[in-house]
């Protein structure tokens, strides 16, 4: 079980952090999604502060340093005043990175969790839907101990967030022959496969509808296009001459084999066979409890003792008869999951 990956789902920046190897920090609405397209229309440096009022403070000095950076984010989903932009990833454009060295950046939410992130010494993840293959494929070669960081919504867990957990998740545990579940990580798959269709479940979340009032209903619909970018931003601490300051850059894979083959289990990806085929019992899932204190156990496991019928097929999430555990895997499973995700 040494090979096995633990999952653990963080559903809101004001929790507890648990011991992982690395962190995907989501913020799919829409400050990773925003980071996510800066470094995919070029920007090559990208600085989260914690506040709108440090963010103006270290513009100001990049400045000073002969740096011409974009100073950009949200308050309440709006952009605060003295800020160049706000926090729509439509705003990013080619032509918008070559004229600025570096973009600033503070959010409500997204900032706030990736700077926590950054305090437990463990390498840092921005992750969204349109780069969730990618960032799945670096975190995977710098640990099996996978954290996802959901930042959520006023220290609360949203559903944004979540779903887009919950897709990683599901991404995981069929990539893998054994994947350890926390009890935070079933509730985020639970919560990608009560979801139908990605797109409608995203507009429901409470953001996304506050987010159409207000006009950036396009936001959403960009948000939810999925493994569009293969680009990675990793945060790092760089020498500023006041201490260590923390910085986006483009993540580097390091002489580890790739993962390429997480594309071919993505939902709405024919780009492969899924995992599941082959002897068509493979790999079916038996997710049950997991907690690092008391050692229990989710994993996938060979589906040939979970009550598989003859043709190797279980529906799409099915329980056990006492409801400890649910079952994925089969055809009906690989329908229902990659019909959720379809590209824009």
């Amino acid at each position: 079980m040494s090979n096995a990956i633990q999952v653990e789902v963080v559903l809101s920046h004001s929790e507890h952090l648990p011991v992982v190897d690395v962190w995907l920090v989501v913020d799919i609405l829409r400050a990773t999604t925003v980071m996510t397209r800066w470094f995919e229309a070029g920007g090559v440096t990208l600085y989260p502060a914690e506040s709108t009022e440090g963010a103006k403070r270290l513009a100001e000095r990049l400045r000073g340093g002969g740096e011409t950076p974009v100073l950009m984010g949200e308050q309440n989903a709006i952009a605060p005043q003295g800020f160049d932009l706000g926090n729509s990833p439509l705003d990013i454009t080619p032509e918008l990175c070559k004229k600025y060295s570096c973009a600033v950046m503070a959010t409500t939410n997204g900032t706030k969790a990736l700077l926590k992130a950054l305090s437990t010494g463990m390498p840092v993840l921005v992750a969204s839907a349109r780069n969730a293959m990618s960032a799945l494929d670096l975190a995977l070669s710098k640990g099996r101990r996978i954290g996802i960081f959901c930042s959520g919504r006023k220290g609360r867990p949203a559903w944004d967030d979540t779903l887009c957990a919950g897709l990683l998740t599901a991404a995981l545990a069929e990539f893998s022959p054994e994947v350890h579940l926390a009890d935070s990580a079933r509730l985020a798959l639970l919560t990608w496969q009560s979801s139908r269709d990605f797109l409608t479940s995203l507009k429901s979340a409470d953001h996304a509808v506050f987010l159409g009032r207000i006009g950036f209903g396009e936001d959403i619909v960009f948000a939810s296009e999925t493994d569009v970018a293969h680009t990675v931003p990793e945060l790092r601490e760089v020498p500023d001459g006041e201490g260590l300051l923390p910085c986006l850059k483009e993540g580097l894979r390091a002489g580890t084999p790739s993962h390429a083959s997480l594309r071919r289990v993505l939902p709405g990806n024919a780009a492969g066979p899924s995992l599941l085929e082959g002897s068509g019992r493979r790999h079916l899932a038996a997710i049950s409890s997991f907690s690092d204190e008391d050692t229990e156990g989710a994993a996938l496991s060979d589906g040939t003792d979970s009550g598989v019928s003859g043709s190797g097929v279980l529906d799409f999430g099915s329980f056990s008869p006492d409801g400890s555990q649910v079952f994925l895997g089969g055809e009906n499973f690989r329908k229902h999951y990659r019909s959720k995700s379809k590209k824009i």
